[in-house]
């Protein structure tokens, strides 16, 4: 089974490979070497968390790009969080697909956060997309 995304239930609790919006701020479950996509688009944030593997064990690709591409659309600000040199290692087999999701948002290097494991998220404050801890 390849890996897929999912709309998530709950805003304030995004949980591996899901993906939800909220007018105000999203919120992801825990990070261990997760990464997590913020955008800002009209009005509306969305987050996206990405794990390394599905629980089949199949890896995060192009093709799960593709599917975070498709769920935070023409965004106007993005933002890339979380345990990115984990994801960027080729030893983790996901360093190319990775490198494939940048370069399809086409994120700016300054919107690439590197984060610890935590509880992260992102809000919409007055137009422009902040991170939260």
């Amino acid at each position: 089974m390849p890996y897929v995304l999912a709309p998530g239930a709950n805003a304030q609790a995004i949980a591996e490979r899901e993906y939800a919006s909220d007018p105000q701020q999203v919120m992801f479950t825990a990070f261990t070497s997760c990464i997590g996509v913020l955008s800002l688009r009209n009005g509306q944030v969305t987050g996206v968390h990405l794990s390394i593997s599905a629980p089949d064990g199949s890896l995060f690709d192009n093709a799960a790009a593709d599917q975070v591409v498709a769920a935070v659309g023409a965004w106007q600000q993005i933002k890339v969080i979380g345990q990115i040199a984990f994801w960027e290692n080729p030893a983790n087999g996901v360093s190319a697909a990775f490198a494939y999701l940048i370069q399809q948002l086409n994120v700016p290097q300054d919107d690439l956060y590197p984060l610890a494991d935590g509880t992260y998220g992102g809000e919409n404050d007055n137009g422009t997309l902040e991170l939260t801890y």
